[in-house]
């Protein structure tokens, strides 16, 4: 406001300088015109004096002002963690902020040159050079990422908010990008993900293990029996045709009596090996409990279930007598589903079957009503 005032005044003295002679000459007062002269000459310098005061103070203020704003920029980018960086394509030049210096890892004051990026990218500035390619014509900005290898730190991941400036012929001129080092985020991600997926195979294998029996590696009752209804289910949908095995180790009691549970653990393990083999894509084999096996046959019809059952007991008597443990055979029963049949009732008319064959000299297959 000061200022102004003086401004203001300095204008009037100025008008006065030509009016007052002007005046002094028409009333015949020309001794007074020297004297006037003189201080007309002398004021203007005065004034021009005071303009180049206040230039100075008033460009000296804005010195300030810059140095606190540049200051608190560079406070803000250290505390923030950011850096600046900006790319002058005409000149191919680039400058980096202090915080950008620090963020690579390299000396307050080292210049980015060609040889110094080319030390700290892994592919030079081949890879940067590409991903800005990719954003040659954007006008809003975008976001990049890169590597750097830190001299202290080693590779760190880099994520910059970048904005393309433009000529007025539309011709880009520089990239200005503001970085910040994303490692440690990264980092946190891969270790969640990898905690993740780690949880995720911790819960499949505890299912895998409360469906399996641990002895023969085979669905267990439980997962059998959820099968069977889910196979029923399909069945009666798409009009398919289901069979179904029950089968069980026969005279198993005295193997136990003679050789031990250690063998007639390794008699029920090779019969779960065998059903195993015999069984083809889409079929499932279970072991349900002691001696006792389950087999589904889904879209098997009643000839292929009974062939199913033949082949398994074959095998089973084969396939015991070349192992090293005692020769077993094995009494199966086979039903097919009816329209009235829940999995239990199929599971028990098959189960009856089983008992049939044992009632009927064991080691052959029997048929449910």
């Amino acid at each position: 406001m000061r200022a102004r005032w003086l401004d203001t005044m300095l204008v009037l003295v100025s008008w006065a300088m030509v009016a007052v002679p002007a005046v002094m000459l028409l009333s015949g007062r020309t001794h007074l015109i020297e004297q006037w002269l003189i201080a007309a000459t002398v004021l203007p310098l005065i004034g021009l004096l005071w303009r180049h005061y206040r230039l100075s103070e008033e460009l000296e203020q804005g010195e300030k002002s810059l140095g606190a704003s540049v200051s608190e920029l560079a406070l803000a980018e250290e505390l923030a963690g950011v850096g600046r960086w900006c790319i002058d394509l005409k000149d191919e030049e680039h400058r980096w902020s202090a915080e950008m210096r620090n963020i690579v890892g390299v000396a307050p004051g080292a210049e980015p040159t060609d040889d110094l990026l080319v030390e700290l990218m892994p592919e030079g500035l081949s890879q940067l050079e590409v991903t800005l390619a990719s954003h040659l014509k954007d006008t809003e900005p975008f976001r990049i990422e890169f590597e750097f290898e830190n001299p202290r730190l080693g590779t760190r991941v880099l994520q910059a908010c970048a904005r393309n400036v433009f000529t007025q012929a539309g011709v880009r001129e520089q990239v200005f990008m503001v970085v910040r080092d994303v490692t440690e985020t990264y980092l946190q991600f891969a270790k969640a993900e990898q905690e993740k997926n780690s949880a995720m195979l911790e819960a499949e294998e505890a299912k895998r293990m409360a469906n399996t029996d641990p002895l023969t590696g085979l669905a267990n009752r439980r997962a059998a029996m959820a099968a069977l209804d889910r196979a029923i289910v399909t069945a009666r949908t798409e009009g398919e045709p289901l069979g179904l095995l029950v089968l069980d180790i026969d005279y198993f009691k005295s193997i136990n009596d003679t050789h031990g549970h250690a063998v007639g653990d390794k008699v029920i393990a090779q019969v779960g090996r065998i059903a195993m083999r015999c069984i083809r894509h889409g079929q499932l084999a279970a072991r349900v409990g002691g001696e006792e096996f389950l087999v589904i046959l889904p879209g098997a019809n009643p000839t292929a279930t009974a062939n199913a059952a033949e082949r398994l007991r074959l095998a089973i008597e084969a396939g015991t007598a070349s192992a090293p443990m005692p020769q077993v055979t094995a009494s199966i029963g086979h039903a097919m589903l009816e329209p009235y049949d829940t999995s239990l009732l199929l599971f028990a008319r098959a189960d009856d079957a089983l008992y049939a064959a044992k009632r009927e000299g064991r080691n052959r297959v029997a048929r449910a009503a």
